[in-house]
């Protein structure tokens, strides 16, 4: 079966009706009856003349068009599907998208639609000729992309970029780089050619340590000039206008994380905050709107800090207790997952007592180790990773189910805020109370602002809370960074701890470091970074011809 294009003859299941919560029992779910008319809960399935969209489990895509496919054919329109929705974004936009089924939630657990930006696509005037193009630049050469997840160099021929943008998609922990900490990272290949035409295929781990996204960022200027160019298919001068003023609002920096994006708040920015405070000291956060978005360091269930950027519109008040009302979100999620965890390993299980020696020669060691999830397993792991900062495991999810039931207010703090902040009032020590509409009040010692930027480093927040002697202990010189300013052109600079010379870092009482140096000088810094380490691109003179690589060969006709 060829599924390179899907045809619209697909069924889904019905999405205009509520469907009610349903409550499994694990041991019994291998005992339901299932045919062509039911889904493996034994609930009954409307078939449509129309493709099903993302969609992707395993066990509802054996049905196309008037003929039941093998599960070799659903296994590859499973396939096939995943990939188109990795490649779209559907993961990212939302926790389930219109062709999901409906009736465990509407718009997420956590959040709502508008909440997902990594794994986002810059506004099209933001994106420039490199990211437009189809071919990435290598150590070897120019190539093309693909995804590859079956491990078979994409044999169903739906895994090509459209565009080298789409590996915005791919930077799964949103700071700016695609490299071996994404998770898809492993499953993107190369497509080149050697100087006969014959075809070469590599992993691109094989030809660039990272890609930095930045470099497909064009500048608000040129996205300005390609926005007036489009002038005259406005059509009225005010549509025009309104285009423009959100194209000039618009920061395409904005879907990186906090880390690489947010800078501590100076003396001048907090006197212009205090500006705004009542005569009890309390500065209500609609005035907060017109300013740069501000972020405090929150440590996270694996005890390390992150950024939580501040909420001032959109969250309700909540009806429950704060800890109360995460853990019930959490817990919808965690059932939720693990019921769709058991159905997708029924199915492999079925799988492998029916497959024939040929197909388990094939397909047996992704069935022995099944990378393909649902559509919906895949979205609950996206949002468990926004809400938790960890990286999506059983033994995570475990992890953190076990933690609320230990200390339910501890562990619904240490998830992402759902709440929205309502004021902050500026102590007199120094530090910042700030108020959310769920009845919290928490003290922070430092607020961060967005500089409307990405920068190459991520603000390092546990050198902020580390001892004295963890500190010097466990801090890497070599990629620890500092923000130096020039003496004499007055630039600032990133430079490692190690090319300064540190040889002891003091913790100061106003939140700043002093960097002794191996020659006697002291160094006063407001923040420890980390740096990413540039590409290792090894100078492409240095590389033999047989290994470069060469434009696609042109097919002559005669």
């Amino acid at each position: 079966m060829n599924i390179s294009l899907l045809s619209s003859n697909t069924f889904q299941i019905q999405i205009n009706q509520k469907l009610p919560k349903i409550e499994l029992n694990f041991a019994q779910t291998e005992q339901i009856k299932q045919d062509e008319n039911t889904d493996r809960f034994g609930r009954k399935i409307e078939y449509y003349d129309y493709y099903a969209g993302s969609y992707g489990d395993i066990n509802i895509v054996q049905k196309y068009g008037t003929t039941t496919q093998t599960k070799e054919e659903a296994l590859d329109e499973f396939i096939a599907r995943q990939t188109k929705s990795i490649l779209g974004g559907a993961f990212y936009n939302s926790t389930f998208g219109a062709s999901d089924i409906k009736g465990i939630s509407e718009s997420g657990y956590f959040f709502n639609n508008d909440y997902y930006r990594y794994g986002k696509i810059p506004q099209e005037y933001y994106l420039n000729s490199y990211a437009n193009s189809n071919l990435i630049d290598t150590k070897f050469g120019k190539a093309e992309l693909f995804l590859d997840l079956a491990g078979d160099n994409d044999r169903l021929g739906v895994g090509s970029f459209s565009s080298n943008s789409q590996l915005f998609r791919f930077d799964s922990d949103g700071n700016g780089f695609v490299d071996k900490n994404d998770t898809y990272f492993d499953k993107l290949k190369i497509r080149a050619y050697d100087k006969d035409g014959n075809e070469i295929i590599k992993k691109l781990s094989e030809v660039v340590d990272s890609i930095n996204l930045k470099d497909f960022i064009d500048s608000k200027s040129n996205a300005l000039k390609k926005l007036e160019a489009q002038k005259d298919n406005y059509g009225t001068i005010e549509a025009y206008e309104n285009s423009l003023q959100s194209l000039k609002d618009y920061n395409p920096y904005s879907i990186f994380k906090p880390e690489v994006r947010y800078e501590s708040m100076n003396e001048n920015d907090i006197k212009e905050l205090s500006k705004l405070a009542d005569e009890d000291g309390w500065i209500d956060a609609s005035k907060l709107q017109e300013l740069a978005n501000l972020a405090y360091a929150k440590q996270g269930i694996d005890g390390n800090y992150k950024l939580e950027e501040l909420s001032y519109l959109g969250a309700n008040s909540q009806t429950n207790s704060y800890a109360n009302e995460q853990y019930s979100k959490f817990n919808s999620l965690y059932e939720d997952y693990m019921a769709e965890f058991e159905a997708l390993n029924g199915f492999f299980d079925s799988y492998k007592q029916t497959a024939s020696d040929e197909i388990m020669a094939e397909f047996g060691e992704m069935i022995e180790n099944p990378e393909f999830k649902s559509t919906r397993m895949l979205k609950i792991e996206s949002e468990f990773t926004a809400i938790t900062g960890l990286n999506f495991t059983l033994e995570n999810l475990q992890k953190v189910k076990d933690s609320f039931e230990k200390d339910r207010a501890n562990t619904a703090n240490m998830l992402k805020d759902t709440d929205t902040l309502t004021a902050i009032r500026i102590n007199k020590n120094g530090t910042f109370t700030l108020k959310f509409n769920s009845g919290r009040e928490i003290i922070v010692n430092e607020l961060y602002k967005d500089s409307g930027k990405a920068f190459d480093v991520e603000l390092n927040l546990n050198a902020k809370f580390a001892t004295q002697i963890e500190l010097n202990q466990d801090i890497d010189l070599v990629v620890s960074a500092a923000k130096i300013q020039d003496k004499i052109t007055g630039q600032i600079e990133i430079k490692s701890l190690k090319d300064l010379g540190v040889e002891i870092i003091k913790k100061l009482s106003n939140n700043k470091f002093a960097l002794q140096t191996n020659d006697g000088k002291t160094i006063i810094i407001d923040q420890i970074y980390t740096r990413f380490m540039p590409n290792n691109q090894n100078d492409i003179n240095l590389i033999d011809d047989k290994d470069k690589f060469y434009p696609k060969p042109l097919r002559i006709w005669v």
